[in-house]
């Protein structure tokens, strides 16, 4: 999924995405339904091949937190 705001998608999730950055930067984040989100990066970019690319890209990548 492609977003313009990926806190505003993953407010109400539980899971863990990969959450890449419209620069390339690609995080971790962990969901708890009603908790904060647990952001880690875990690559940074190997280089930028659109820059006019204003989304980020949402995957999910497991839906059972602790």
């Amino acid at each position: 999924m492609e977003v313009t705001n990926p806190a505003e998608f993953l407010r109400n999730e539980r899971g863990v995405f990969e959450v890449i950055s419209p620069y390339g930067h690609v995080f971790s984040v962990t969901c708890r339904f009603g908790s904060r989100m647990n952001v880690r990066e875990i690559s940074e970019p190997k280089s930028i091949e659109n820059q006019q690319r204003l989304t980020w890209k949402i995957r999910r990548v497991n839906s059972n937190v602790a």
